[in-house]
């Protein structure tokens, strides 16, 4: 039984290794100086004020019990599990792809499925 599990990872490498994987769609906000109450709104829909809150001059984000203070110039991540994450342009670059906006909408449609 063992030469046989052997024999399906045979393929692999004998140690550890790192691949790819294909990650599901998350959202970003791109969070500005002065950006206007319902764009954020519309970013967090019914999280705002659970897992994200706003004033008319701070944006924070609650990450298992800690608040976490957006900057000007920081991206905010929505993942698809429902968790939200304050990144850095840099963190962005080196971990997502390019992004997506359909037509004029600063964002992709929530409603849509662009992966088909």
């Amino acid at each position: 039984m063992l030469a046989m599990a052997d024999n399906t990872l045979a393929a692999f490498p004998q140690g550890e290794f790192a691949a790819f994987s294909t990650a599901k769609m998350s959202h970003f906000l791109p969070y500005r100086q002065g950006m206007d109450q319902k764009t954020i709104e519309q970013f967090f829909g019914p999280d705002l004020g659970t897992k994200a809150d706003y004033d008319s001059t701070h944006l924070v984000v609650f990450d298992h019990g800690r608040m976490l203070k957006v900057d000007p110039g920081e991206i905010v991540a929505k993942f698809p599990n429902g968790k939200y994450k304050v990144i850095t342009i840099d963190y962005y670059n080196k971990n997502f792809n390019e992004p997506i906006v359909v037509d004029d909408d600063p964002g992709v449609d929530r409603k849509q499925d662009v992966t088909q």
